[in-house]
């Protein structure tokens, strides 16, 4: 019986993996804005005290 269960638990696992839902909203490009801003000033600042 633990033979079966086992890997129909993966199956299943990995049947919701794959169907997990794509977030991308506002908020998620806000934050991704937020932070290209972000590294793009670490960037400049690198690269003016170089």
């Amino acid at each position: 019986m633990q033979f079966l269960i086992l890997p129909a638990g993966f199956i299943l696992w990995y049947l919701a993996y794959e169907t997990k839902p794509i977030i991308n909203d506002e908020i998620t490009l806000h934050w991704k804005e937020k932070n290209t801003n972000k590294r793009n000033k670490l960037l400049n600042i690198i690269n003016e005290s170089i």
